[in-house]
């Protein structure tokens, strides 16, 4: 099939028309974050494309510029030189071919590579019947042509199930180069509402090709006999510290929005031996990130902050999309692997540029019934850093106010009788006013440490030395602004408090 270069061009600038109409307006409202990657206008999800390419880095992301709900995507742009501060570029893919869905749920999520000098973007064409893999090349990392090859994979091995075929991450590995694919065995139609009650197994399906246009399946890296999901979206299969790591995005298993897998892979076989299973992040609203390496030989991820509204816990307007758009991305995380081969992740030092006006509070104890309150920026935009003493405390609880005032407030909490991390949105303004909970190993530890980043309606958590992180969105007043520490059922020990407020991208 041929490429039709106007009439993508033509959908391309009938985005950025829309842009322009309605972005000022959007900009404005104050859930806007500050410091988080949001599109310009729109719905927007999956992070993907991750790279750097001639030396700066490329975010694309599944797109729906025309409203704040899901609809028939595209791949939206950006670019940066820090992986903090982003340019917005025209919409890199715009559905424009019948294999790419351009009347139907449009280009799906995909990765990049860089290959003879040019950036090569692998795409899901979700066409009518089927959902198809595709190729498009640019040489300036802006402009991209869709090949007269497409698509280059459209059927699925025997047995599965067309409309869940999707989401390929490509890379090179010896001489030739690898695909990883998301499919089940179960009937489906992801264009159906009724597609997300799914009654078949979730398999990640592995082809091989030696010149990234001919691909032969090789065998199913995992596959799910119920314990990993129904489908597995979005999986990113990559070396990291001497073993082999799959994350994925499993439909199907309640509460748990990523997954990982750590073990070892079978060249000859195409099987993946993996040995650990552990959650990238426990938060409600953290779905489908994706990895790369950078130039420095850092291993990266940025995920979506967003939740679906088939979720379990997602009850009537949950988000912001009445408003004309939704969905962020999370900090980029850099991770690696404990010696017991779980992930652990941090925030990339980038970060820390932002911050301003620093405050160091001293050591003190927390009685119980006598919360202590302090300051990061303007309490809705900051960052804050908290070690507890253990050893020195009786409480069964700690805990932060987040968001606070006299309606409203977030709650993160300790249990340290439990051993669990609790984050409370029941008072919070959320109509999904739930609790997530996950197990805290510094429970049983000597020490506490915590580090938190707040923005106008995200929270990312990281704790136990980055191997339980928890992202959420609290949808609060802009008033909400108070944060203190409390504790329960005893005194706590805190050894020390830093604090900063975090610049808004968009001021620079």
């Amino acid at each position: 099939m041929g490429f039709d270069a106007a009439r993508h061009q033509e959908r391309i600038q009938r985005v950025e028309e829309h842009i322009t109409k309605e972005g000022e307006r959007i900009q404005q409202h104050p859930w806007r974050e500050h410091y988080h990657f949001q599109a310009p206008v729109g719905w927007m999800n999956d992070p993907h494309g991750l790279i750097q390419f001639n030396g700066r880095f490329h975010l694309f992301y599944q797109y729906h510029p025309f409203s704040g709900k899901w609809g028939t995507m595209h791949w939206g742009h950006a670019m940066s030189d820090d992986l903090i501060h982003w340019e917005h570029l025209p919409v890199a893919l715009a559905p424009s071919e019948p294999y790419d869905g351009w009347d139907g749920g449009g280009i799906f999520t995909g990765s990049a590579i860089v290959h003879e000098r040019e950036l090569l973007l692998f795409y899901t064409g979700c066409a009518e019947d089927r959902q198809v893999q595709c190729l498009a090349r640019s040489k300036d990392g802006v402009n991209f042509v869709k090949s007269d090859h497409n698509p280059i994979l459209s059927e699925p091995p025997k047995g599965i199930n067309p409309h869940d075929f999707r989401d390929p991450k490509v890379w090179k590995h010896g001489k030739g180069w690898y695909m990883v694919t998301g499919v089940t065995d179960g009937v489906s139609n992801l264009l159906e509402p009724s597609s997300h009650e799914r009654n078949g197994f979730g398999k990640v399906c592995l082809h091989h090709s030696p010149d990234l246009y001919n691909w032969e399946f090789v065998n199913y890296l995992v596959e799910s006999r119920g314990e990993l999901g129904s489908m597995l979206e979005c999986p990113n299969f990559f070396q990291l510290d001497g073993k082999w790591v799959l994350m994925y995005s499993p439909m199907g298993l309640q509460n748990r929005q990523v997954i990982y897998l750590t073990g070892d892979f079978d060249e000859l076989t195409g099987k993946f031996h993996w040995t650990t299973m552990g959650a990238v992040d426990w938060g409600f609203d953290y779905y489908a990130p994706q990895h790369f390496q950078d130039e420095q030989g850092r291993n990266l991820i940025m995920a979506w902050i967003g939740s679906w509204p088939f979720m379990p816990w997602c009850r009537g307007q949950y988000d912001t999309s009445k408003l004309g758009w939704y969905g962020g991305i999370t900090l980029p995380r850099q991770v690696s692997l404990c010696s017991d081969g779980k992930l652990r992740s941090q925030p990339a030092s980038e970060v820390e540029q932002l911050r301003e006006n620093p405050r160091r509070y001293g050591a003190r104890t927390i009685e119980d019934n006598a919360p202590f309150d302090f300051e990061a920026g303007d309490g809705v935009h900051g960052e804050i850093l908290a070690t507890f003493d253990l050893t020195e405390s009786t409480a069964e609880a700690i805990g932060f106010v987040l968001r606070g005032s006299e309606d409203q407030q977030t709650l993160l909490e300790f249990d340290l009788r439990l051993g669990e991390m609790i984050f409370d949105r029941t008072n919070s303004g959320n109509i999904s006013a739930h609790q997530r909970r996950c197990l805290l190993e510094s429970a049983s530890q000597s020490q506490l440490f915590v580090r938190i980043f707040l923005d106008s309606i995200s929270v990312e958590v990281f704790t136990d030395g980055g191997r339980t992180t928890m992202t959420n969105n609290v949808f609060s007043d802009p008033a909400s602004s108070n944060l203190s520490v409390y504790t329960r059922k005893g005194r706590a020990s805190l050894r020390s408090l830093q604090t900063y407020g975090l610049r808004s991208i968009h001021s620079e």
